[in-house]
C-alpha cells in the first residue's frame, strides 16, 4: 500500500492511532470501553474523520468500530496494518463496522 495512504504514530508496544486514507483509528481498551458504556471492551474505533475524504464519502464517522478489513478480523493496529499490508495496492478496501448496535458494510475506494 502506497505510504501516503496510511501513517501510524508509534507507541510503546503498539501505535496508539493509525491513519489512513484520512480517518483516525485507535484501539479500544476495557477501561476506556467502560468509561464510555460501549459494548465493545475490544477493537478498533474511528476517532477522526476528514470531511471530504474517501472514508466520509463511503459513511465511515466518528465512533464508528472497525471489525474487519477486506474479510480479514481486525482487533489490534497491527491486525489493521498486516491486513493492509497484505492487499493489493490501489484495490478497494471492503470494510466491516459496527455503529450504534448496527452491523454495516462499506467499501474504501483507494486512488
Amino acid at each position: 500500500m502506497a505510504l501516503n495512504h496510511c501513517k501510524r504514530e508509534i507507541g510503546e508496544e503498539e501505535p496508539a492511532t493509525f491513519v489512513f486514507l484520512d480517518m483516525t483509528i485507535t484501539g479500544i481498551d476495557q477501561v476506556s470501553a467502560l468509561k464510555s458504556g460501549m459494548e465493545t471492551v475490544t477493537g478498533l474505533i474511528v476517532t477522526a474523520v476528514r470531511w471530504g475524504s474517501p472514508a466520509h464519502f463511503a459513511g465511515v464517522e466518528t465512533g464508528d468500530i472497525i471489525s474487519e478489513i477486506d474479510g480479514d478480523s481486525v482487533i489490534t493496529l497491527k491486525d489493521l496494518e498486516h491486513s493492509l499490508a497484505a492487499r493489493e495496492p490501489g484495490a478497494p478496501i471492503k470494510v466491516l463496522f459496527r455503529r450504534i448496535g448496527t452491523w454495516r458494510f462499506t467499501t474504501l475506494p483507494v486512488a
